[in-house]
């Protein structure tokens, strides 16, 4: 594992290991269930039709890994709780994927990304985006679809629940 306050450069992947899309965070709590990073938003601006996010937006960044033998059950997404830079809520960006892996070595974590994402609002209103990416990645890689219609149905469950992760706990 890795200590509160250490470095960690993030991966985003594709499905077939290439390289999407790399960040840096910070840890804020890591154990054998998963990790918290704290990031900030590094482009200018990036206007969605669901949310606007601004340089020094403040992300933290719940992933988890694959439960390696406990009961934990197997978690296909993570959330990016989302705060503008004076810690005022945007809102959840959450990412349907696979489990996170941590090269405590190499201060490094990966995931790949399986195209569709939730948008969760404080008042507990979500959309569902990208599904339209999803069915395109599922015809190159049928091999994902078990994977992606659980995740799919626990990430709905979890934001029609409106008990998304948050940082502080």
């Amino acid at each position: 594992m890795l200590a509160v306050g250490s470095p960690v450069h993030v991966r985003k992947l594709k499905p077939g290991g290439q390289l999407d899309y790399a960040w840096d965070g910070v840890v804020m709590r890591c154990d054998t269930g998963g990790i918290v990073l704290r990031a900030e938003f590094n482009v200018d601006v990036v206007e969605r039709a669901f949310a606007t996010f601004r340089r020094g937006d403040v992300f933290f960044e719940f992933y988890y890994f694959a439960p390696d033998g406990r009961q934990d059950p197997v978690r296909y997404y993570n959330v990016f709780q989302i705060s503008h830079a004076d810690g005022t809520l945007k809102g959840w960006y959450c990412n349907l994927g696979l489990p996170a892996e941590l090269d405590t070595a190499a201060s490094e974590l990966s995931y790949v990304d399986l195209a569709l994402d939730v948008w969760a609002n404080p008042d507990g209103s979500f959309v569902v985006l990208d599904e339209d990416e999803l069915a395109e990645l599922l015809q190159s890689h049928p091999d994902l679809t078990e994977v992606a219609e659980k995740g799919r149905a626990d990430l709905l469950e979890l934001a029609q629940s409106a008990n998304l992760p948050r940082w502080p706990q």
